[in-house]
């Protein structure tokens, strides 16, 4: 493939013209990856209103999310980053020690302790456990006679298997939603004090709620993730009671949200390329290349952002400490110079290695499992429903730009 060599220092736009990024607009959150393609061929680089740059490109956003002397954690930033940050309890004020935009060494432990009970054997051995969810909900869809991909599979999917996953009954478990989606805003960068406000009593139900499991699991341990979790040590150190609220709120954003969107963002990929949708029906052991592809071409989480710890170049980009950058995920899966023909949902390319699920010491601990719900629920419609088809084309998005996802998607079930 050809590349157009552009200049890659950061140039200060001319303050009349018009943004290149704006998350709040409509339109942008409806169809980002136009406004990325354009980001990506042009020369220099372009700021968010609050002083942020913007990568797009698949070799900056790998260099950058790979790099350790650039930190998730807002606390290092001098611009807008930090101060949309500051307040959100557990996200940037050091509350807890979330291992989402913690740095090492502290990443490193939470990380390990974190990896001795959530390994890819435990995420296999809940094939059929997932399995029959699936199942189980499309066979709803079917004596319903209707089928939203959202509120019917997408939506409830996740969060099932991390409840059953943290030993969390069944009759409890429909409270974890509204909670899990109310925090999940707090990483878009436009919050509003309405939305703080339905933060802070999401992470106190969280809070209340596992303090009394905590305390049964410690005194009665059981074969679940939450026992793991807090029998888990290494060297000499195990979790503390707050780092355990942390790991839990992070297994909901991170393993309900994000895989919320692969399967709604994936079933309309399919649903808008019947050809691909037709292929997996015929094989259904596409499905595995098939959710690389799709998490490839419309990633769950847009964006990542770091900030410079130090002055430092990367990629001939200067970035001075303090500095933040956005770190365009979905863009940079659609970089022509890494992928060809890259607007077009392909299910056999192969398995990739897309950053839909970051790259480095942030790459994503429930990709495994994300991976695996995905795979389950793509074949399972493409078997079962050969005539399904969009009920509406132009179903409505939630109002997230970093964790984008649909709000429904009706489909119909029979031609």
């Amino acid at each position: 493939m050809s590349t157009t060599e552009v200049d890659r220092t950061p140039q200060r736009k001319d303050p009349d013209a018009p943004l290149a990024f704006e998350t709040s607009d409509p339109e942008f959150r409806r169809d980002p990856y136009s406004r990325y393609a354009e980001l990506r061929e042009a020369p220099g680089l372009h700021r968010t209103p609050d002083g942020l740059w913007v990568l797009t490109r698949y070799d900056d956003v790998q260099a950058v999310v790979r790099d350790p002397r650039l930190s998730s954690h807002p606390k290092h930033a001098t611009d807008g980053r930090r101060a949309a940050r500051g307040d959100i309890p557990f996200l940037g004020d050091g509350t807890i020690q979330i291992m989402l935009i913690a740095d090492a060494p502290d990443h490193t432990r939470l990380r390990r302790l974190a990896n001795k009970a959530f390994t890819p054997r435990a995420v296999e051995q809940l094939r059929p456990r997932i399995a029959e969810l699936v199942d189980g909900m499309l066979d709803a869809a079917v004596e319903r006679g209707s089928f939203d991909v959202m509120a019917d599979l997408a939506e409830p999917l996740p969060v099932m298997v991390i409840c059953d996953l943290l030993g969390v009954p069944v009759e409890d478990q429909e409270q974890f939603k509204p909670w899990s989606t109310a925090i999940a805003r707090m990483l878009d960068p436009d919050v509003d004090q309405s939305m703080l406000e339905q933060a802070v009593p999401a992470v106190m139900g969280f809070v209340q709620y596992f303090n009394g499991l905590i305390d049964e699991r410690r005194a009665d341990p059981r074969d679940d993730l939450l026992s793991a979790l807090i029998a888990a040590e290494a060297d000499g150190e195990s979790l503390t009671t707050p780092e355990l609220f942390a790991m839990i709120i992070l297994l909901f954003i991170a393993g309900h949200e994000t895989t919320t969107n692969l399967i709604g963002n994936g079933t309309l990929a399919l649903l808008r390329n019947p050809d691909q949708l037709a292929a997996l029906r015929r094989d259904p052991a596409l499905a595995v290349p098939a959710t690389e592809e799709l998490l490839r071409f419309d990633s769950p989480v847009q964006v990542t952002a770091r900030t410079a710890t130090v002055d430092l170049e990367i990629n001939g980009i200067p970035l001075e400490q303090g500095e933040s950058v956005i770190c365009g995920l979905a863009a940079a899966n659609r970089d022509p110079r890494y992928v060809e023909d890259p607007d077009r949902l392909d299910l056999a390319r192969g398995k990739m290695t897309h950053l839909s699920f970051s790259n480095g010491m942030h790459y994503c601990l429930g990709a495994p499992l994300a991976r695996l719900e995905g795979q389950l629920a793509f074949a399972a419609m493409a078997s079962r429903f050969p005539a399904m088809a969009l009920a509406d084309d132009r179903p409505p998005y939630r109002d997230h730009f970093v964790l984008r996802g649909l709000a429904s998607l009706p489909v119909a079930l029979t031609g």
